[in-house]
């Protein structure tokens, strides 16, 4: 199944990610505190994968690359 991938970070948040089976990009930026662009940027990529994907289950939690740490 499809993963988000971390592209970019301004000030150790991340901002872009792209899917790991198309490469398309995601991008949420302005002033939003880390949850608040996980949530959207997630439901963005459900919506991804439901249309180009086919995906049969729901989408997955964001996965980040290592050492990038999961939003609280």
């Amino acid at each position: 199944m499809a993963e988000l991938i971390v592209m970019e970070k301004i000030d150790g948040s991340p901002v872009a990610w792209r899917c790991s089976d198309c490469r398309q990009k995601f991008s949420v930026r302005g002033k939003l505190t880390a949850q608040e662009r996980c949530k959207l940027v997630t439901a963005e990529f459900k919506s991804h994968m439901e249309e180009r994907h086919k995906a049969g289950g729901p989408a997955r939690e964001m996965a980040f690359a290592a050492g990038v740490p999961l939003p609280e």
